[in-house]
């Protein structure tokens, strides 16, 4: 079995019931940090420094820490000083999930043909179509069509896709609910060990099919048992046969390859966490472990970590939580100090824990709950516990173990952060009511998997596009537990909630602290500010 399976099923036990309280903002970006204007540093004026350093936070995904300092200049400065910080503030609030206050905050800039202005007329045909995506998955369809109309008015109308894929979506052709569906073929355990957790999730990809398919094209599903290797592979064969255009699964990474040899480039979404089994045409629907701590180190940053160090299980999980913790400290300009791994059989990891040494305000922890009380105290016993931000991943609250990192003997862990899926509570009350029993902690990547196969049906009749070109689309899809984008070499970006354990009066369970979001926030375009010397923007 793949080294990552032992931790793929906990991974995604995600239960626990969160506190919204929202406390800093959310995105992840990958360009470099935005230019300053370095030879006139003399003449900057307090509003441009804001400015940059708004920028910078951006560009490093803390967009909660960009709207603070950005809100104060809004109406400080000269008119073209207070559009640019509108402009910022606009993506900064898009990026925590708000279009529509995005679009509020943009009106009554400038409207004339200066490179500013043409920025802010783009970025407000970009948040008026975010809107009415937002609206319209929410079911909100009088709203959605009232933003469409108001986009159609704009003497800028930019990413005219999006805009006809909303239009066609909002009043499909009543031929189209008659049309052929989409076929999918469907690799999951309905038996053995895992059989609850895979019935479970076909259940979910069932109860949210109706409701997004309402109006649209109708998905169809070709169902098959596996639960080895050679039964995965015998199963792949039969559905590349029933002319599938792309299939979901199978749950294990050991089961991925056999999947994929049969299927000779069909897309392949499967819902396995080990992101090693991903490649061109082999998706993830799942949450990777790389992307969890990278979330985390994050949220960690924008409240003042800079010195990091990590404390990692042995093997393939810890590997590739250690890369994602490189990934966002680089990104950030923190610090990554000593790394080291310990045996997750063992109990007494004190060894490993020395290795730490001392200078360390922030320690990435991404240990099953049943280890972490135990871990905690050895921190603390060596004096590693004080003043230092602990940072894990959704295996603090796998339901098997999320009482331990609870329990009053773990009071070391108050405060630790963690980045994990959102706990869709709506879909877990609907799927109880329907099946007499609460889902599987899986189950919810079904429901997620609904929403995506009708968007993918709806968009393959309106382009005539193969489904394989649409799932590469760059504003990726709408999914209610996180959006999920897809790239050409199979990585995916899932959007992800940070919680916080304990969390003011809430001792005794998670309070999240930063949700998930259901749509990708738009993309920062470059440069956000001007290159040295350009007068462009100000």
């Amino acid at each position: 079995m793949n080294k990552f399976n032992n931790f793929s099923i906990a991974l995604l036990c995600t239960s626990a019931l969160f506190l919204a309280s929202p406390s800093f903002g959310h995105a992840q970006f990958s360009q470099a940090p935005a230019p300053v204007t370095g030879a006139k540093a003399a003449a900057i004026t307090p509003t441009q420094t804001g400015l940059q350093s708004a920028a910078r936070l951006l560009q490093q995904g803390q967009a909660l820490g960009a709207v603070q300092v950005l809100r104060p200049l809004v109406n400080t400065g000269a008119e073209t000083l207070r559009a640019q910080a509108r402009y910022l503030l606009a993506l900064a609030l898009d990026a925590t999930g708000d279009p529509t206050q995005a679009l509020q905050v943009l009106e009554g800039t400038l409207t004339e043909a200066s490179p500013l202005g043409k920025a802010i007329g783009q970025l407000r045909g970009q948040l008026m179509l975010q809107a009415a995506e937002k609206a319209f998955m929410g079911g909100q369809t009088e709203r959605t069509a009232g933003l469409l109309a108001d986009y159609e008015r704009l003497s800028v109308q930019p990413d005219k896709t999006r805009f006809k894929r909303l239009q066609y979506m909002l009043s499909p052709p009543a031929a189209l609910a008659t049309a052929a569906p989409l076929r999918v073929g469907v690799i999951l355990p309905q038996t053995g060990a895992l059989g609850g957790a895979g019935t479970d999730l076909l259940r979910a990809l069932q109860l949210g099919l109706p409701a997004f398919t309402t109006g649209g094209r109708k998905v169809e599903l070709v169902v098959q048992d596996a639960t080895t290797p050679a039964e995965a592979a015998t199963a792949a064969t039969f559905l590349k046969a029933q002319q599938v255009s792309i299939i979901l699964g199978p749950l294990l990474a050991n089961q991925v390859g056999a999947v994929a040899a049969k299927i000779n480039g069909l897309p392949l979404l499967t819902f396995s966490s080990d992101g090693t089994v991903l490649g061109p045409q082999i998706h993830t629907l799942n949450f990777l472990p790389e992307q969890q701590a990278a979330q985390a180190a994050t949220a960690a940053i924008g409240q003042g970590a800079t010195n990091f160090a990590a404390l990692v299980p042995q093997g393939a999980y810890g590997e590739a939580t250690l890369n994602g913790l490189r990934k966002a400290v680089e990104a950030n300009g923190a610090t990554l100090g000593k790394t080291s791994f310990y045996n997750p059989n063992e109990t007494d990891i004190g060894s490993s824990i020395r290795e730490l040494g001392q200078g360390f305000n922030a320690l990435l922890l991404p240990a099953q709950g049943r280890n972490l009380p135990l871990i905690a105290a050895q921190l603390a016993y060596y004096g590693l516990d004080r003043g230092v931000q602990l940072l894990g991943t959704a295996l603090w609250q796998a339901p098997e173990t999320q009482a331990a990192v609870l329990a009053p003997s773990a009071s070391a862990l108050r405060g630790g952060l963690f980045a994990a899926p959102s706990r869709n509570g709506a879909f877990a009350e609907d799927f109880t009511q329907t099946y007499g029993a609460a889902p599987h902690p899986l189950a919810a990547l079904g429901y997620d998997a609904a929403a995506l196969l009708a968007q993918l049906a709806t968009e393959q009749t309106r382009s005539g596009n193969a489904v394989s070109q649409i799932l590469l689309r760059p504003e990726g899809f709408y999914a209610p537990g996180g959006y999920a984008k897809f790239t050409t070499n199979g990585q995916t970006a899932r959007s992800l909630s940070v919680a916080e354990v304990g969390g003011g009066t809430n001792t005794g369970q998670f309070t999240e602290r930063q949700p998930a979001l259901t749509l990708a926030p738009l993309p920062l375009p470059t440069p956000l500010l001007p290159e040295a010397g350009a007068r462009a923007w100000w």
